[in-house]
């Protein structure tokens, strides 16, 4: 998780390479631990944007992806039916809101990451390019809340 207020993602990623860096030898070639010290420049500016961490956030997803392609699911699925199945799931939480259901409703916002993570793979792109991408245009908007529904500035 990372806000203003939390930067637990940042620090699990800066201890994780500083766990890395510890176990390198001092004699390694600095080809690798200037490949590190990027990639650790990299992981700052990500935290320091607010997006999505994908080198630690995306395992959750990875592993829906190895799920998927081992059942079949990416050879045989399509967009089509990966939608239809989203709507299904929608439903799902509709009727768990409904009904104030927690287990249901979070089982359903559950399945709908799964399907999402699946469709966005067959759609060629990946669930953490869309977080990304999604984040990068919400962070700079503005507007209000209206009847408990927040509207864009310009609308």
């Amino acid at each position: 998780m990372y806000n203003s207020a939390r930067t637990f993602v940042y620090n699990k990623a800066l201890a994780a390479y500083n766990d890395v860096m510890n176990r390198i030898p001092t004699d390694t070639p600095n080809l690798v631990t200037d490949a590190l010290q990027d990639l650790k420049t990299r992981m700052k500016q990500q935290a320091d944007k607010g997006l999505v961490n994908r080198a630690l956030n995306s395992s959750i997803f990875d592993n829906i992806r190895s799920w998927a392609k081992k059942r079949g699911l990416y050879k045989k699925g399509d967009t089509k039916t990966q939608y239809l199945k989203l709507m299904e799931e929608a439903g799902e939480l509709g009727r768990a809101i409904l009904k104030d259901d927690q287990a249901e409703f979070n089982d359903a916002i559950g399945d709908m990451v799964v399907v999402l993570t699946n469709l966005a793979h067959l759609g060629g792109t990946s669930i953490e390019i869309c977080i990304d991408e999604a984040y990068e245009v919400i962070s700079k908007r503005t507007g209000k809340m209206e009847n408990g529904t927040f509207v864009k500035d310009g609308k």
